[in-house]
């Protein structure tokens, strides 16, 4: 009974009480069923009790709250346009390549459909 009683010292009475229960009502996966759990199997068991009355001791942290203006960042005219330009339209994508100079990608996009038509 020393053994037993050492092996579940670091933890809670309701953890120790728990992982009596889960054993007596065969809740515990073991190989043999038939003789009492070892000091450490049963110190294991108190140890998972031990986690589970922590992981619903602790605060919940909540959602963040969703905020109330939904509307998109983008304005839907750019969406549209970038749409046109994705499906092939030569003046969407002349036109993006001017309202952002500075993208090197939307301009080499421009450039590409440029050559294309003149070919």
């Amino acid at each position: 009974m020393l053994a037993y009683l050492i092996a579940v010292e670091s933890y809670s009475m309701q953890a120790v009480m728990a992982a009596a229960k889960a054993f007596l009502a065969g809740r515990v996966k073991r190989e043999n069923k038939t003789f009492a759990p070892s000091a450490p199997e049963f110190a294991d068991e108190c140890r998972v009790q031990q986690a589970h009355i922590e992981a619903a001791l602790r605060p919940r942290i909540e959602p963040p709250a969703q905020k109330e203006d939904d509307s998109p960042r983008v304005d839907p005219r750019k969406l549209q346009l970038l749409r046109k330009a994705l499906n092939g339209s030569l003046s969407a994508k002349r036109k993006l390549a001017r309202m952002f100079p500075d993208n090197p990608i939307i301009v080499s996009a421009a450039q590409d459909s440029n050559k294309e038509a003149a070919e």
